[in-house]
């Protein structure tokens, strides 16, 4: 029976001693538990949060993108638009001389009427090229005066 009651009573102290511990650790366990929970929680709502906060991110990196795309597109436009004005006022500084005159010329029984046109090419007042000479015979006749149908000096010069 001896050997009964010290079982028991190693048992009650260890009883006790396994309340004692129970009681300290329980509480350490629960808190640690609880913790690890928040923290499960806490680290949940970060990764929402950092979601979200990507995603605004790429919303603005992506308007930024679109902006930057215009912005270049009308950058290029800008400066297509001034190259053609500055080509303009370039071409605007050629400019074509020209004269006209009726040449008559008599040899014996003939004669003829041409219209002779001169034209030149300058920029601003500086020739670039000689004059150059183009003539229409308008009139020829041998003794009587012959005209080609059709064909007068305002036809010519309106042409």
């Amino acid at each position: 029976m001896l050997v009964y009651r010290t079982a028991i009573r190693i048992s009650r102290e260890s009883v006790i001693f396994m309340a004692i511990l129970l009681w300290i650790f329980v509480p350490g366990f629960t808190a640690a538990g609880a913790a690890l929970l928040i923290c499960f929680m806490m680290r949940c709502q970060m990764d929402a949060a950092v979601a979200r906060e990507r995603g605004a991110l790429k919303e603005l990196q992506s308007a930024l993108i679109v902006q930057r795309q215009t912005l270049e597109s009308a950058i290029c436009d800008a400066k297509a638009q001034a190259k053609r004005a500055a080509f303009d006022e370039f071409l605007n500084d050629f400019r074509v001389e020209q004269r006209q005159y009726m040449r008559r010329s008599k040899v014996f029984f003939m004669s003829r009427q041409t219209l002779v046109v001169r034209e030149r090419i300058l920029f601003r007042n500086l020739p670039l090229s000689n004059w150059v000479e183009h003539t229409v015979t308008l009139e020829e006749s041998v003794g009587a005066t012959y005209c080609a149908p059709g064909l007068t000096i305002d036809a010519m010069l309106s042409s």
